[in-house]
């Protein structure tokens, strides 16, 4: 069974929400998300959601381990979504202007 996580990522009062099918639980997504936001700390991404966002994407894509951008049916480990998925078991936030993630275990 996978273990499913939502990821949202918010600048002030914008919020932006991202799904994660498999590996959700910290040990699986924390390291992506830790590279996400390192780069939003070092300056190499903005901190806004409208430019990071894309970013975390690719990092996703990244972590699948493919080169190509139709790999299988999904392109990579987090998916643009409205809004939190009712079979989750973790729900991560990413504050940009806190420059954070806080990490909630839904039941």
């Amino acid at each position: 069974m996978s273990t499913r996580a939502n990821i949202i990522i918010k600048d002030g009062n914008e919020k932006l929400w991202f799904y994660r099918h498999s590996d959700g639980y910290p040990e699986g997504t924390l390291p992506t998300l830790n590279k996400f936001l390192n780069l939003i700390k070092e300056g190499k991404i903005r901190d806004n959601i409208s430019q990071a966002a894309g970013w975390l994407i690719l990092i996703g894509h990244e972590e699948y381990g493919s080169k190509n951008p139709l790999y299988d049916w999904k392109v990579g480990a987090y998916e643009p979504t409205i809004g939190r998925h009712g079979d989750i078991e973790y729900l991560y936030t990413i504050d940009l202007e806190k420059k954070e993630i806080k990490v909630e275990e839904v039941n």
